[in-house]
């Protein structure tokens, strides 16, 4: 288990704590006494910021998706390329599918239905406002082909990305991050890029 700073006990910290967990062994899989021991305070503690454990989850994907979204802005506020920002983006994104347990998503969805709908609407979020913006100017530009339908692009290679490397080959097991990213990401962008002449 990840543990952290016991002195710490405000609720960011334990949010803080209760994701990395989450993330780790999976949602369903760590429990609120053994929140309360990794944190030093009693279950009762936690029940006074949170009233279910569902609402400790909410809040760890929402802390998760905050952290995300910092991450990336640097990208989105950069002047590279529109494609080389959807890669940087995505390498970032298979950084944190990484460190996920294969449950944790799976968890969330059999388990916590409000915490699943929480990280559903901001991976729509990232996939079908940011990215799908940027693969657009990449159109305007010339850089993708005319007749490449953007939308279905993004829901067949953008899109629930960790339901094709947590199912039952388990990607993440065998192959390194950069290989992934080159097969499931650059290569399927490079498949609708006009090439450039020399």
């Amino acid at each position: 288990m990840v543990v952290g700073d016991k002195n710490m006990k405000t609720k960011e910290y334990l949010v803080q704590v209760a994701k990395e967990n989450f993330v780790a062994f999976g949602s369903k899989h760590i429990t609120m006494d053994e929140l309360a021991i990794l944190l030093g305070i009693s279950k009762k503690t936690i029940y006074t910021y949170f009233s279910t454990k569902e609402d400790l989850v909410v809040e760890s994907i929402k802390k998760l998706v905050c952290e995300f979204n910092a991450d990336i802005a640097p990208i989105l506020s950069s002047d590279k390329e529109a494609l080389d920002k959807i890669i940087a983006v995505y390498e970032v994104a298979f950084d944190y599918i990484s460190k996920f347990k294969p449950s944790f998503v799976f968890g969330l969805k059999k388990y916590y239905p409000e915490a699943y709908n929480t990280y559903k609407r901001a991976t729509e979020k990232i996939v079908f406002t940011e990215v799908f913006l940027l693969l657009e100017e990449a159109k305007k530009k010339g850089r993708i082909r005319g007749n490449v339908n953007l939308i279905l692009f993004s829901k067949l290679y953008l899109y629930e990305l960790e339901n094709r490397l947590f199912n039952t080959d388990r990607l993440f097991e065998t192959y390194s991050k950069e290989e992934l990213l080159e097969y499931m990401i650059i290569n399927n962008l490079n498949s609708i890029t006009v090439v450039k002449d020399n």
